[in-house]
């Protein structure tokens, strides 16, 4: 039943992510139902479970559907401390540009990690009831990174965790870098990138509104840094490792793998290294 949400919300996001329309949801929520309750039936009904006759169809929609979807509030994500204090320019480089994303009203997005209760699979699908703008970089026009809020709920845990020295591999447009430089337990913070194009464009654009003096970025393939240094910072094994080199499941897997094996190799007591998305990875 779970390989069956998965297989649902994929068409559903990677095909048609704005199906369920305002004018849809108005409708259904008349008849009395809350907003999720009203977004599971639509979305039944466009692909053609029928949860009233059919009790597989019925477990499916409430036992796995309903729990996985979430209405969100704007405000909860306008408010974060990355939203709030980093301004987005509109610049382009080399078919790179930094620019702004948006999801409209009642569009779905994944919005967390897989996770497992006892047997059940559930995994977590948001949606807004009004627009919600995002950063984004887009490479050759298509989406390459965001700051969404799914980005947002999955580094949380490894955010709380971060404290004294950080390494991260993986600049991204900064999000973990920055939530843990702004901590005053964070020493200092310690970002690899090896994309010449994505370093130039956030030195010059957004690095200038981090934290003054907490983060170093350097411009080294991953995988050399972590063989080459070996986790350590001047002879000494950093804090906290984070590693985001992917985009999703799918092409994380063998990456995730791989610098496991580095961790294996080379970590020292007591180094707390954390992978994103590294839940939804395991339940794969």
């Amino acid at each position: 039943m779970g390989e069956k949400l998965l297989r649902l919300e994929a068409l559903l996001l990677n095909n048609n992510p704005r199906l369920v329309t305002p004018d849809a949801m108005r409708e259904m929520t008349a008849l009395g139902v809350s907003d999720e309750m009203a977004y599971a039936l639509i979305l039944a009904g466009a692909f053609g479970l029928r949860p009233d006759e059919d009790d597989d169809d019925r477990k499916l929609v409430y036992e796995f559907v309903m729990p996985s979807l979430h209405k969100l509030d704007v405000r909860d994500y306008a408010d974060d401390p990355y939203y709030s204090s980093i301004i987005f320019p509109e610049i382009e480089d080399r078919g790179v540009r930094l620019t702004h994303g948006e999801y409209a009203p009642y569009e779905a997005f994944p919005c967390g990690d897989l996770r497992l209760e006892g047997s059940r699979l559930l995994a977590p699908m948001g949606f807004f009831d009004e627009t919600f703008r995002f950063p984004m970089i887009t490479k050759d026009g298509r989406e390459w990174m965001t700051v969404t809020p799914n980005e947002i709920e999955t580094m949380r845990d490894a955010i709380s965790e971060a404290h004294g020295h950080v390494l991260v591999y993986g600049l991204g447009l900064g999000y973990y870098a920055y939530m843990t430089a702004i901590k005053p337990e964070v020493e200092s913070v310690t970002v690899v990138e090896c994309d010449e194009v994505i370093y130039n464009l956030f030195c010059k654009h957004l690095l200038p509104q981090f934290p003054e003096g907490k983060i170093v970025i350097v411009l080294q393939d991953a995988f050399a840094h972590a063989e080459e240094r070996r986790f350590l910072r001047y002879n000494r094994p950093y804090d906290v490792v984070f590693t985001d080199l992917w985009h999703d499941v799918g092409d994380g897997i063998p990456l995730y793998r791989r610098m496991k094996g580095l961790q294996e190799r080379y970590s020292a007591k007591g180094q707390i290294f954390r992978y994103w998305i590294e839940p939804s990875m395991c339940c794969y």
